[in-house]
């Protein structure tokens, strides 16, 4: 038997991006991602208008979408908690946020240029999308960003007859705000709940 939820709304999880995009500087910025989904050149993104990711798109920044696998954990949470943005929103500052400069730095990346588009790559993440965006649409706190795909690299290890090879192919997922792999849990994010 199922039992209604009495919710406003319902985060089920996806694989966690790091979009790389640029701000009106020409300062690189990373933003941990988890809502998208894609078809054909298209993807889709949500992404909280506060962030500076966010603020940087809205200001023409290309975004490049770096898929973390299940090595980049601890990177992945070392940023969950720094903003590009030096001016803090209240609300993320109660949340325990602080302004970091250098995201690649504090997570220990490694930048690659970009190819088709004005944003870098980065090196440690096998699956990268580079982007174009064609659509900003404005909710109450968050944004939906319809871009089109530009480019597409994977690193070589993964891919078997130009195809990528699932066996070897590992995303790190954010279920319910949990971090998982393919069949256990890897380490929880700081905002973890049971549900």
């Amino acid at each position: 038997m199922h039992k209604e939820l009495n919710r406003q709304g319902f985060y089920y999880g996806f694989p966690v991006l790091l979009a790389t995009t640029k701000d009106k500087n020409a300062n690189d910025d990373i933003t941990v991602l988890s809502s998208s989904w894609t078809l054909g050149n298209t993807v889709v993104l949500g992404i909280g208008i506060e962030n500076q990711g966010f603020k940087n798109i809205k200001n023409g920044s290309d975004i490049t979408l770096n898929l973390c696998d299940e090595s980049l954990l601890e990177a992945v949470q070392k940023m969950e908690k720094l903003t590009g943005d030096s001016n803090v929103p209240e609300e993320k500052k109660n949340l325990g946020y602080t302004y970091e400069h250098d995201k690649f730095k504090a997570a220990n990346l490694s930048k690659e240029p970009g190819i088709n588009a004005k944003t870098v790559r980065i090196k440690e993440c096998k699956i990268q999308i580079e982007t174009v965006v064609e659509k900003i649409e404005l909710k109450e706190w968050f944004s939906i960003v319809t871009c089109k795909i530009t480019g597409i690299f994977v690193d070589e290890n993964l891919l078997k007859d130009e195809k990528v090879d699932t066996q070897k192919w590992h995303p790190l997922i954010y279920k319910f705000k949990e971090y998982v792999g393919t069949c256990e849990r890897l380490g929880l994010n700081f905002g973890f709940k049971e549900i």
